[in-house]
């Protein structure tokens, strides 16, 4: 699915704007990295499309749908378009390793034939298939949040977000996890990870979108700098 912002405007009810004036273009299939410092509007940005927020000024299109106009009884739909990564995994500690990635197919109602199905290849591709039956106390902290990223593919999305999926790791795994968006974007999946950590990101040979107070300043499928 592709994903167009057209001039869009966030300001919250306390008069600060997290974001401004924001265009740009994402395509169906694509990798992009959100970079910016703490307070640049990169969560802002991700909770818009999640319609966790709607924009103040301006259109998101997700696959050619102006998404603020998407009335509460539709967003369920939509949203398993959807899969989020969050920074500090928000695992279920008393399930499995497969129970916790099973947990959004048995919130759509797929029975259990399918779902395990599904949970082995989601976890088959992040490497934790022989960890299955493990607590999540169990994994170190890189497995961990393979982990999160294996409950946020098992739906199949069409758009996979990441806000900060590496801020808890050393670099190596960082890096290892990195290498895991881009093998979903292979696939298809249109994926967009925010991090703060433009060294990281910048050896990633990915687009790379730079906010700052809320604007876009740097982009390098556009030729921008940075400033």
């Amino acid at each position: 699915m592709g994903i167009e912002f057209h001039h869009v405007v966030k300001r919250f009810e306390n008069g600060s704007v997290a974001l401004s004036d924001v265009s740009m273009t994402i395509p169906e299939g694509s990798l992009t990295f959100l970079t910016g410092h703490s307070g640049a509007g990169k969560t802002t940005f991700l909770n818009l499309l999640l319609r966790l927020e709607k924009p103040t000024g301006g259109r998101i299109l997700v696959n050619g749908v102006d998404i603020a106009t998407l009335r509460r009884r539709h967003l369920p739909a939509y949203r398993r378009y959807l899969g989020m990564v969050f920074q500090d995994g928000q695992l279920l500690e008393e399930r499995t390793v497969f129970g916790n990635v099973a947990v959004p197919l048995h919130v759509v109602g797929m029975t259990a034939r399918d779902a395990g199905r599904r949970v082995r290849a989601a976890l088959e591709s992040v490497g934790l298939l022989p960890k299955a039956a493990l607590l999540p106390a169990q994994l170190s902290a890189g497995e961990r949040q393979r982990l999160v990223i294996a409950r946020a593919v098992v739906n199949r999305p069409k758009i996979l977000l990441a806000d900060e999926p590496t801020g808890n790791l050393d670099p190596t795994l960082s890096k290892a996890v990195m290498g895991l968006f881009h093998r979903f974007r292979g696939v298809g999946v249109t994926v967009i990870v925010a991090s703060h950590d433009m060294a990281l990101v910048g050896t990633m040979g990915s687009r790379v979108v730079e906010l700052e107070h809320g604007r876009v300043v740097g982009d390098t499928e556009r030729g921008m700098a940075g400033g």
